[in-house]
C-alpha cells in the first residue's frame, strides 16, 4: 500500500513533534511499502532515541514508552489505547517500541482498516504563546479536550485559490484531527452514524457550504475559505483542467480555447461565474451574501493575502499557525503542456468578459476582502418540545 504525504506528515509530528526537515525526506518515504516502514525508521533515528532517553526516567532504553504506545496507536488504528495499563503490559513483556508496532500490525482491526488514513486521535500540544482565541481554547496537552466540545470547522476548498498550499498549513494547525472529504461519501457518513464528525475539528476538501456534514449540524459550523479575483482564477482553472487528464471536463476542453470554453460550453463557464459564491454562501447575490454572513460563522481570506488569512484563523481557533507558507500545485504550465490561456489570441476580451460576468462577485471580494473578514452566526435556537 502506497504511503501518503500525509501519513508521513503525521508520523513525523507525532512521534518527533515537528514536520519533516525537508521535502527530500518526504520524497523518500514515500517510496516505503507502507507507513510501518516509516515509523520503523524514525523509531530508529538517533533524534527519538534522544527523545526516548530524555523522557524515559528509570525505564530501561529499549522498552517502550506511553507517548510510543500512543502513537502508534494513532498510527496504525486511528484512536487512543483502550485503557492505559497497556504500556505497563508491554513493558513487563520486554517489548520495545518496534516490537509494539510489529503486534498492532498483525492485529486484525489494523488489516481491516489498512488502507485509511492513521493518526486520528493525537493532537500533540499546542504552543504555549498561541494567541489569545476568539471562540474557544487552544488545546493543550494529547487527549486534554475533545473535539466535539469545540466547533466543527468546515475548509471550503475553491479550485485555484491556493488551496493546496493551505491545506498543508492546516495539517499543522488542526494536527491529526482533519478528515479528507474527497474520499469519503459525507451524505453517508452522516447517514449511518452522525457522531463520527466528533472525531474531527476539521472537514477539507471541494465542499460547499451545504455539504452533509454542515447540514447534519452535529456541532456549531465555522466555514474557511479563500477567495481570488474571478478572471485570473478562470484562466488558471482552464489551464489545470486542460493540463489534467484525470479531471471531469479535460476530453471537453482540449480544443477549445478559453473564449470558447467560457462563452459555449456551459460546464466550465458553471464553475467560473460567480462561483465563489455559491461554494462559500450558496447564494450568488449580495443580499443573501449579507444574510449568509449574518446566520453562519466565516473566516474568509484572498488568495493574495495567505498570511493575513491565516493570522485570521489563528485568532479566531486558538490554534498556532506555522510561520512558513509551502508553494504548491501553482503552476498551471507543464513542458511540453497545451499552450496557455495567457497566450491565446483575444485573451485580454475573454478575460474582460469573465470580469463583467462575475462582477458581483468582484464587487464582494473588494468591498468585504479588503482584510480578512471573521463572522459569528447567530447561535441555534433550541429545539421546542413538541405539544
Amino acid at each position: 500500500m502506497p504511503v501518503s504525504r500525509d501519513d508521513i506528515l503525521h508520523a513525523h509530528r507525532a512521534l518527533l513533534g515537528r514536520a519533516p526537515r525537508d521535502e527530500a525526506v518526504v520524497t523518500a518515504q514515500e517510496k516505503s511499502r507502507h507507513i510501518g516502514v516509516v515509523i520503523a525508521e524514525i523509531l530508529a533515528s538517533e533524534e527519538w532515541r534522544s527523545l526516548r532517553r530524555r523522557h524515559a526516567g528509570d525505564t530501561p532504553p529499549w522498552l517502550v514508552t506511553n507517548e510510543e504506545v500512543a502513537a502508534i496507536w494513532g498510527m496504525l488504528l486511528g484512536r487512543a489505547p483502550e485503557n492505559d495499563a497497556l504500556p505497563n503490559r508491554f513493558r513487563a513483556a520486554g517489548m520495545s517500541a518496534v516490537d509494539v508496532m510489529v503486534f498492532v500490525m498483525r492485529s486484525g482491526e489494523f488489516r481491516k482498516r489498512a488502507g485509511a488514513r492513521f493518526s486520528r486521535a493525537y493532537v500533540p500540544d499546542a504552543e504555549p504563546d498561541a494567541p489569545a482565541p476568539a471562540g474557544h481554547g487552544a488545546m493543550r496537552a494529547p487527549f486534554g479536550i475533545e473535539p466535539r466540545l469545540l466547533p466543527l470547522y468546515h475548509f471550503l476548498h475553491i479550485p485555484k485559490t491556493a488551496g493546496t498550499s493551505v491545506s498543508r498549513v492546516f495539517d499543522r494547525m488542526f494536527r491529526s484531527l482533519v478528515l479528507y472529504a474527497g474520499g469519503i461519501d459525507l451524505a453517508a457518513a452522516v447517514r449511518t452514524d452522525p457522531a463520527f464528525f466528533h472525531n474531527y475539528l476539521l472537514v477539507t476538501g471541494h465542499i460547499d457550504v451545504n455539504n452533509p456534514a454542515a447540514k447534519a449540524e452535529v456541532r456549531e459550523n465555522v466555514f474557511l475559505s479563500v477567495f481570488r479575483d474571478p478572471a485570473p482564477r478562470a484562466a488558471s482553472l482552464y489551464d489545470y483542467i486542460r493540463g489534467t487528464p484525470k479531471h471531469p471536463l479535460h476530453a471537453q476542453l482540449q480544443g477549445l480555447t478559453l473564449a470558447e470554453a467560457f462563452r459555449s460550453f456551459a460546464p466550465f463557464r458553471q464553475q467560473v461565474v460567480n462561483a465563489q459564491l455559491r461554494i462559500v454562501f450558496g447564494a450568488t447575490n449580495l443580499q443573501q451574501v449579507r444574510h449568509a454572513l449574518q446566520t453562519r460563522s466565516y473566516v474568509l481570506g484572498r488568495s493574495d493575502a495567505l498570511n493575513d488569512f491565516l493570522d485570521a484563523v489563528a485568532h479566531y481557533t486558538g490554534f498556532p499557525r506555522p510561520p512558513a507558507i509551502p508553494r504548491l500545485n501553482a503552476s498551471d504550465r507543464r513542458e511540453g503542456g497545451p499552450e496557455p490561456a495567457s497566450a491565446q489570441p483575444g485573451h485580454a476580451e475573454v478575460m474582460a468578459e469573465i470580469a463583467e460576468a462575475s462582477k458581483i462577485e468582484s464587487s464582494f471580494i473588494e468591498q468585504w476582502l479588503s482584510l480578512p473578514l471573521s463572522t459569528v452566526g447567530r447561535p441555534r435556537e433550541p429545539a421546542r418540545p413538541e405539544t
